[in-house]
């Protein structure tokens, strides 16, 4: 694995994470009713267009680790992160590539 490679999968993932972002945003602003999001997959496949229902507590859950990311199914990239979680429709992936985890934090509109 390249350090460039870590640092293109995690920049993938960070756009998808900041369109998620925003889309959580919209839900608060709104007062949209229910406790769920309809989120993008934040994959390291930058065409990749899946959505994920997520709770809106377990999204800020998520969230507060700037190196997860939430992922479709086998849409992880094992030489780049793991898999911490399996829950039903998603997978959370944590950077474990120093590259990656650089570019993660770096983007990470909450930190």
């Amino acid at each position: 694995m390249s350090d460039e490679r870590a640092r293109r999968i995690a920049s993938n993932e960070a756009l998808y994470r900041e369109v998620n972002e925003r889309m959580d945003a919209l839900h608060h602003a709104f007062e949209l009713p229910g406790g769920s999001l309809k989120i993008v997959c934040e994959c390291g496949n930058r065409g990749c267009v899946e959505r994920i229902d997520i709770s809106a507590d377990e999204y800020e859950d998520i969230r507060s680790n700037s190196i997860d990311f939430i992922v479709v199914p086998d849409h992880d990239e094992p030489d780049v992160e793991e898999v911490v979680r399996n829950e039903a429709g998603y997978q959370v992936v944590r950077k474990t590539a120093a590259q990656g985890k650089e570019v993660a934090r770096e983007t990470d509109s909450r930190s």
